[in-house]
């Protein structure tokens, strides 16, 4: 059996859905790689933005 025959009998309307949901697929990934990195600075930006104020509450911890 060659491709066309596998083609005709599977139906070229069910493979273009097949190839669609593939390349959306592709594309949702790619573009998570940018988002996953902008969060993972975000985060760290919090993290140093919260640095002070948690040394600051230790301090204050420790004269009770």
């Amino acid at each position: 059996m060659t491709t066309t025959d596998m083609v005709r009998q599977a139906g070229a309307l069910a493979l273009l859905l097949v190839l669609a949901l593939t390349l959306a697929v592709t594309l949702l990934r790619l573009l998570s790689l940018p988002l996953a990195v902008a969060a993972l600075a975000l985060d760290t930006a919090a993290d140093l933005a919260a640095a002070p104020l948690t040394a600051a509450e230790r301090h204050a911890g420790g004269d009770r």
